[in-house]
C-alpha cells in the first residue's frame, strides 16, 4: 500500500472513530431524552459505518475507469431521487425542510448522493471534451443544464448549502479544466445573482444572514451565539472528554451540523488545531493522488472529491466559528448522519481505485 493511501486511510479512520465517540457523546441525553436510550443515535451511526466500510471496499476494488460508463444513469438516478423527495408521501419533512425519502429501514438524505454522482459525471464530462470546455455551447453549456436542473430540485426541498457546494464545485473543476475567463466570470454573475434571489426569496435565509452580520441579533442567531460560547468555554486546552455544557440542549443540532463546536469546547484550541491538521493531511494525500493519477479522468475525480470532502468540511466548520451564515452542511465522518456517511466513505473508496492505479 501507498504511502499517500495509508495516510488518507489514517485520517478517514481517525475521523470515523472520533466521529462515533463524539455523536455518542453529544447525542446521548437527548437520545434518552427522545428515545429512553442513550446509544440510540451511536447505534444508528455504527450500522452506517459498516454500511460505508463495504462501500468503500467495493469502491476501491471497482475499476474508476468504469465510473466514466456509468454517468448517464447516475445523473438520471439522482434527478429521480431529488424529484422523489418532493412527492408528498415519498419525502420526508424536518423542521419546515423535506429533503429525505423515507424507507422502511432510514431516511435516504438524496442530496448527498446526487453532489457524489455530478462530480464523477462532471470530471468524466471535462476529461472527454478536453480543450473543447473553451466552446461555451458544444463544451460548458450541457454540464451547467445538468447543473442548473439539480439546483432548482435541491431549492424546492430547500437546500441551499448542497446547492452552493455542487455550484462552487463546478466552476473549481471547470475552472482547471481550461474554460475561458468570459465564461467562468459570466457564469459566476449568473450565480450571484441566484443566491440574491435565493435569500429575498426566502424569509428566513434573510434572518440567517442579517444574524450573520449581526451577532448581537435575537432568534436566529441563537445557534451561533451557543457555538461561540462552547469555542470561548474551551480556552486552550477544554472542559475535558464529555464535559461539555452545550450539548445539554444549549446548542441546537449539537451531534449533526455543530458537533464541531462540542469538539472545541471539550478539546479546546488543541483539539480543534488536531482537527485541522486532519483535514490538512486529508487534502494534501488526496491532492497527492490526484498529481499521480493515470489520466486525466483520474487526475479530475480525485481532485474533484477531495475537493467535496474538504470543502464540506471547511464550511462546516466556518459556520461554527461564524464566518459563514448557517448552512445545514455536516463535516464528513465527524457528524451524525447515515447518507453523509456512507457517501464520503464512498468517495474515499474511489480515491484509494485511482491511487492504486499511479505509474
Amino acid at each position: 500500500m501507498k504511502r499517500d493511501e495509508i495516510i488518507l486511510l489514517a485520517v478517514v479512520g481517525t475521523l470515523l472513530c472520533l466521529g462515533l465517540l463524539m455523536v455518542f457523546n453529544a447525542s446521548s441525553i437527548k437520545a434518552l431524552h427522545s428515545n429512553g436510550q442513550s446509544s440510540f443515535y451511536l447505534g444508528r451511526q455504527m450500522i452506517f459505518a459498516i454500511f460505508g466500510a463495504v462501500a468503500l471496499f467495493l469502491c476501491a476494488r471497482f475499476d474508476y475507469h468504469w465510473w466514466s460508463k456509468l454517468t448517464l444513469p447516475l445523473i438520471l438516478l439522482s434527478i429521480t431521487l431529488l424529484g422523489l423527495v418532493l412527492v408528498p408521501g415519498i419525502g420526508h419533512q424536518v423542521k419546515g425542510a423535506t429533503r429525505w425519502i423515507k424507507t422502511p429501514f432510514f431516511n435516504l438524505q438524496a442530496s448527498e448522493f446526487c453532489k457524489l454522482s455530478f462530480i464523477i459525471y462532471l470530471c468524466a464530462y471535462l476529461a472527454k471534451k478536453g480543450e473543447n470546455i473553451r466552446d461555451f455551447r458544444r463544451g460548458l453549456l450541457p454540464p451547467l443544464v445538468i447543473l442548473g436542473i439539480m439546483v432548482i430540485l435541491l431549492m424546492q426541498e430547500p437546500d441551499f448549502g448542497s446547492s452552493v457546494v455542487i455550484a462552487t464545485l463546478t466552476v473549481v473543476l471547470v475552472f482547471v479544466s481550461g474554460a475561458r475567463f468570459k465564461h467562468l466570470s459570466l457564469l459566476g454573475l449568473v450565480g450571484v445573482v441566484g443566491i440574491v434571489a435565493a435569500i429575498a426569496g426566502r424569509g428566513y435565509r434573510m434572518e440567517r444572514l442579517t444574524s450573520f452580520l449581526n451577532w448581537q441579533g435575537k432568534g436566529i442567531s441563537y445557534q451561533l451565539k451557543q457555538s461561540l460560547i462552547a469555542y470561548g468555554s474551551g480556552g486552550i486546552s477544554g472542559v475535558g472528554a464529555g464535559n461539555s455544557a452545550q450539548k445539554l440542549f444549549y446548542l441546537p443540532e449539537a451531534y449533526t451540523d455543530f458537533i464541531v463546536a462540542v469538539w472545541a469546547e471539550e478539546f479546546g484550541f488543541m483539539g480543534v488545531t488536531f482537527l485541522v491538521l486532519l483535514v490538512l493531511a486529508l487534502l494534501l494525500s488526496g491532492l497527492k493522488i490526484s498529481r499521480s493519477a493515470p489520466d486525466r479522468f483520474g487526475t479530475l475525480l480525485a481532485f474533484g472529491l477531495t475537493l467535496l470532502l474538504v470543502l464540506q468540511m471547511t464550511v462546516n466548520y466556518w459556520v461554527t466559528l461564524g464566518l459563514l451564515p448557517t448552512k445545514g452542511l455536516t463535516f464528513p465522518f465527524l457528524s451524525y448522519g447515515g447518507s453523509s456517511l456512507c457517501v464520503s466513505l464512498a468517495a474515499v473508496g474511489v480515491l484509494l481505485n485511482v491511487s492504486r492505479q499511479t505509474r
